[in-house]
This record gives structure tokens, C-alpha cells and sequence, in this order.
């Protein structure tokens, strides 16, 4: 159970060591304190709790337990960070979804080490041979000085049959293993041969930096212009992206990330500092490529070649990223420019529009003013989607109308905002001639979402205000809209009730059971979990769920409260007995500022009886 995981690895991890090693602490009574990370300050106001094993930051609010932290300071979801902290605290996960034919983690190193040396070699040949010449000519040509070069590991692959194959034999490696990886091929005749020659290699590697494969430009005439590693059991070309690894840094600080087409678009974009630039290694996204990038990012930038060609697969991709969030959290387009992945985040899918004839390498190179103001100004996805569908001029052809509108449709009908879905709906229905209702009915029509059932067993008692708030929430969002906006995200210590809510808010009532349905496993058994502690209401009352919902609120609010008094008049008396004078002076401080949201949890007043609240009121 995630459960059972999470609390295995706070119980091994101490939140202390977690946030020292990046944020440096001093010791304050019994607590630590340090600079906040989460925004600009000079005094710090960061303080860490060893007691309770959580974090408050009293300038930006931001709190928390070791998992929050890990997921605001990496910019990662709960998922990625219970993998990361598992394993530091060497706490082994259950794997979900193994099958029972997977191989052992360790059955491939092989194939991997095979396309290091391979890549080792090939950089040898560009550099330091005269074989390389031709290639070194190339990337000259191109404008890709030799530090880019060497950071891509890019090599040259000489004009001869055996030149890798005579390599691995010296070495003693098995011709086997070096066609299982795809370095060498067989002809009919049982002839074994290097299956990459006279071209220029780019190494692809994996999200953690192993190479699993090669892209091979020809030089020359020959064809075909570039040639790719076949599939492996560890390279599927369609499952990877080209410098997701050297990009993983500048994605998460972005929050965006520019998708091109080929891999010296990919180059040029890194040599020139736009480091947040990945490429698709071909003329269209797949479902897989889309999968490695939606996660940790705000927006997705497509800047794919201007040729016809180019723009299908911009189309394409669209398409893919449409189908793809729709499989397990139906993405649905809200606002001209925001497709919100009903999940965890929102995504903001956007098109880069080059000038005609221009490639991002061309322009990258020869105009990056242009370059950057393209990049920083997008078209948003549902104007180039709609334009681009339909072409300029428009058909008149009724059967490519009805193909167009079949296509449109099921977009247009998943805008949430009224106005934006009739305004993108009528700008259709004018291009092509053809009435508003035949555009919105058209179209296969999405799925229809499965509704979370509540458990219908004993329930028991939600052990928290936490759980118990966090139940009701999502039980009931048709009541509790208003309550869920008051609710401060650092209240929430549990990760993944945080990312739950997170997920939920802003969203329509109707859709959020398949926003939880689309939620990672962890995180949908836990609020499963909570969903069923609180069991039924009577929905007929309507009031009486808001009132305990907001009881509820106001008791979560007063335990952090109070919490946190408790534990900074703990570290004042530790101070006082230590004499750290400015240790006392800064808690001292706090306590005071913590004092003046008292009133917030005064009980309401009694319409029946007299209040000393109240001011004017007679004594005696």
C-alpha cells in the first residue's frame, strides 16, 4: 500500500537532512531556520520543525512535510517524489503494474554499455581521425562549434563495412549482443556488417542520460537521409525524445517546453541558450513522446517546420496530445489557450508559427530576436488548431466539409466557457458556410465518465480535521465550491491530498470524478480511502454539509495554528535556556504575528445571549 510506504519513509527520513541539503540551516531553540527557497528574502523566515517533521516559511506560508517540500523544490508530482525519497530511505515500492514476464532491472546494462563504447568510438572518429574530416566539415557548415558537439556526443561513423564490428570483436564482445543493439545488421547471406557508415551519429539517450539508440545523417546524396537505430528492447524511437535529458533542468525551472522536429533544430536551440528544447525525431508526436513531457510543466510549445508537411504534424500532434490526456483524465479545452489536464495541473498548449520556408535551426541562427519573440508569444492552440483544420481558403467540397466538422467537433464541444465554445464555434460554423448546431453535434462524442460511488459499508471516523476536510471536498464539490477556495494549500500536509485538490480546483462539479479517476494509483486509493470515511449526507440539506465542511475548516486551520505556537514556544524556552538572545527576539515576534489570528477561531456568536466581544455592552 502507498500508504504503508509514505509513513515507512518518514519514519526513516529525517525532514532536517531532507531540506540541508539544499537550503542551509542554523540551529534555532530546538528547530532550524534558514533562507526560504520558494521566494526572495533577506531575513530568513524558513523554519523547519525536527518535532514534527514539517516546514513553514512565515513570509510565503509555504509549509508542509518532507513530501511537499520535495515536490515544490524539484517541481515534481507525489509520484515522482515517493520514488525519489524511497529511494534515499531505502524503502523498497510496490510495483503496480509489474508483469510477470519483465525482465530483471539489470538485463539490459549490455545494450546500454554497447551504445556507450559505440558513441565513444564514433566521437573518436570525428575528432581525432582524418576519417571524421567530412563530418567535421558538416558541422562547420552548420554552425555547431565543437564544446556543443562533444556535450550531444555527436560522432562520425566511417566509410567502411566493419570498422564498429572489428572494434567489439578486439574487444571480445559477443556479434549478438551488438545486433541485438542494433549497431550491426545481417544480410541474407549471414554477412555481418556495421549497419551505420559514412554518417553523422547523434546519440539518443534516455530521460537519465543512457544511450539507447542512434540517428545517423547521411552525407552526401545518399539515402536515406537519416537513418535510425532499429527497435530494441531498449530504443523505440517513438517513446523518446532528443535531449529530454540535457532539457529535464531547464523544463522544470521554465515550467514550459519547446518541441521541434529534428535533432539540429534540438542543437542549434541548446547552443544558443534555449536549453528548455526537445525534439520528436520525425514529422508527428506520438502518445508516448507526449507522455515523457506533460508532467511538471505549464505549457507545451510546438515548433514544428513550416512546410506543409510541418504543419500536419503540428495537427497530428495536437491530435495525439488530445487523445492522449483524454485516456486517462479528458483534457478539456477551457479559454482560448489553456487544454487543462484534469489531473493535476493545467497545461497551456501552444504553437510556435515559423515564416515560410524557415526551419528553428534557420532561424535560430540567423534570426534570434525572432526566434525568441515566437517563442514568447505562441499562437494559442484552439486559433491554429481551428484555422489549420479547416485551410485557407476553406473547402467547398461538402464531403471535406463533413470530414472537417467531424474532426472539429468533439474539440469544440469539451470547452468548459461558454462564451469562448460559441465564439470558436460560430468563427467554424462562418468558414465554412454551415450552421453553429451541425458544428457542435458532429463528431464522434466524448466518453462518458464513470461516477466515484462511495463505499456502501460501516465507515469509519476520518482520524483527522485534514482527512475529514479533504473527504468532504471531493464528495461533495456541487456544495462545497466556496469552502474548497478557502483553503490554504500549506494546511495540507498530506502530499497527495494536496495534489487531489490541486487537481479538483476550478473544475466543473460533473467532471471531477473523472478527474480522480485519472489521478496516479497512490493518489486515487487514498482519496478513495477518505471518500468512503465520511460515507453519505442527505444532499437534500445542502446547508448543513457547507456548515460542517466550514467547522471543519476552522478546526484544520486552529490545529496548524496552534501547532506551531506550541512549537515555537518550545524552541523559546529552549532558546531562553541556551541564552540565544536572537533566537528569542525573532520567536518572540513570530508568537506575536501567530497571536493576531486568535479571532479566527472565536465561535460564533449567540443570537440569544450577550457577547464580551461585543463593545457598548452594559456591565453587570
Amino acid at each position: 500500500m502507498a500508504n504503508d510506504s509514505v509513513e515507512q519513509i518518514k519514519d526513516r527520513l529525517d525532514i532536517v537532512d531532507i531540506i540541508g541539503q539544499t537550503v542551509q540551516l542554523r540551529k534555532a531553540g530546538r528547530s532550524f531556520k534558514g533562507l526560504c527557497p520558494f521566494h526572495q528574502e533577506k531575513t530568513p523566515s524558513f523554519i523547519v520543525f525536527p518535532e514534527s517533521q514539517t516546514f513553514h516559511c512565515f513570509g510565503c506560508h509555504a509549509g508542509g512535510d518532507l513530501f511537499n517540500y520535495v515536490m515544490q523544490q524539484d517541481r515534481i508530482d507525489f509520484s515522482e517524489a515517493l520514488t525519489t525519497l524511497a529511494r534515499q530511505a531505502g524503502v523498497e515500492l510496490e510495483e503496480r503494474t509489474a508483469r510477470e514476464d519483465a525482465p530483471p532491472p539489470d538485463q539490459y546494462d549490455h545494450l546500454y554499455d554497447l551504445n556507450q563504447r559505440a558513441a565513444s568510438f564514433f566521437s573518436h572518429v570525428l575528432w581525432r581521425t582524418s576519417h571524421g574530416e567530412e563530418g567535421r566539415k558538416l558541422l562547420e557548415e552548420r554552425g555547431v562549434d565543437q564544446q556543443t558537439a562533444e556535450t550531444f556526443q555527436l560522432g562520425f561513423a566511417p566509410d567502411r563495412w566493419d570498422s564498429l564490428l572489428t572494434r567489439f570483436r578486439k574487444n571480445e564482445v559477443p556479434v549478438e549482443h551488438a545486433m541485438e543493439a542494433g549497431l550491426v545488421t545481417e544480410n541474407d547471406s549471414g554477412r555481418t556488417y556495421d549497419r551505420f557508415r559514412n554518417r553523422l551519429m547523434f546519440p539518443i539517450s534516455d530521460a537519465e542520460g543512457r544511450i539507447i539508440g542512434f540517428g545517423a545523417r547521411a552525407l552526401g546524396d545518399s539515402m536515406p537521409k537519416y537513418l535510425n537505430s532499429p527497435q530494441s528492447p531498449i530504443f523505440d524511437k517513438s517513446s523518446s525524445l532528443y535531449a529530454l535529458d540535457l532539457a529535464r533542468d531547464a523544463i522544470r525551472e521554465k515550467r514550459d517546453v519547446v518541441v521541434v522536429e529534428g535533432y539540429m533544430d534540438a542543437i542549434a536551440a541548446h547552443q544558443h541558450g534555449y536549453r528548455n528544447v526537445v525534439a520528436s525525431m520525425g514529422t508527428a508526436l506520438t502518445e508516448q513522446q507526449v507522455r515523457l513531457i506533460r508532467r511538471g510543466v505549464d505549457r507545451i510549445i510546438l515548433a514544428l517546420d513550416s512546410d506543409v508537411a510541418g504543419q500536419m504534424a503540428t495537427i497530428r500532434g495536437l491530435d495525439v496530445m488530445r487523445d492522449t490526456l483524454s485516456e486517462d483524465q479528458r483534457a478539456v479545452v477551457d479559454g482560448p489557450n489553456i487544454v487543462r489536464f484534469e489531473k493535476q495541473m493545467k497545461t497551456d498548449i501552444r504553437i510556435v508559427k515559423l515564416p515560410e520556408d524557415t526551419d528553428p535551426d534557420d532561424l535560430i541562427r540567423s534570426d534570434r530576436e525572432n526566434w525568441e519573440r515566437l517563442t514568447a508569444n505562441p499562437i494559442p492552440f484552439l486559433d491554429f488548431y481551428v484555422d489549420a483544420v479547416i485551410g485557407d481558403p476553406p473547402p467547398t467540397d461538402p464531403r471535406e466539409k463533413s470530414e472537417i466538422v467531424n474532426q472539429l467537433g468533439p474539440v469544440l464541444r469539451e470547452i468548459s466557457d461558454n462564451v469562448v465554445r460559441e465564439h470558436y464555434v460560430g468563427r467554424a460554423a462562418r468558414k465554412l458556410g454551415l450552421s453553429e448546431r451541425v458544428i457542435l453535434t458532429s463528431g464522434a462524442s466524448p466518453r462518458r465518465q464513470r461516477t466515484l460511488q462511495p463505499a456502501q459499508v460501516a465507515r469509519p471516523t476520518p482520524a483527522t480535521p485534514e482527512e475529514h476536510l479533504v473527504g468532504l471536498l471531493i464528495r461533495y464539490p456541487e456544495f462545497l465550491g466556496n469552502t474548497l477556495d478557502r483553503v490554504v494549500e500549506s494546511d495540507i500536509h498530506d502530499p497527495r491530498s494536496r495534489e487531489a485538490l490541486t487537481a479538483i480546483r476550478h473544475q466543473a462539479p460533473d467532471t471531477i470524478p473523472g478527474i480522480i479517476e485519472g489521478l496516479p494509483e497512490q493518489i486515487r486509493e487514498h482519496v478513495e480511502r477518505l471518500i468512503e470515511s465520511i460515507g453519505e449526507r442527505p444532499q437534500t440539506y445542502p446547508g448543513q454539509l457547507r456548515r460542517e465542511a466550514e467547522q471543519v475548516l476552522t478546526r484544520l486551520r486552529k490545529q496548524r495554528h496552534d501547532q506551531q505556537i506550541r512549537q515555537l514556544m518550545s524552541d523559546l524556552n529552549h532558546a531562553e535556556s541556551e541564552k540565544d538572545r536572537d533566537t528569542v527576539v525573532e520567536h518572540l515576534a513570530l508568537i506575536d504575528q501567530m497571536k493576531t489570528r486568535y479571532p479566527e477561531f472565536y465561535p460564533e456568536k449567540s443570537p440569544y445571549f450577550r457577547d464580551s466581544r461585543d463593545t457598548g455592552l452594559p456591565s453587570g
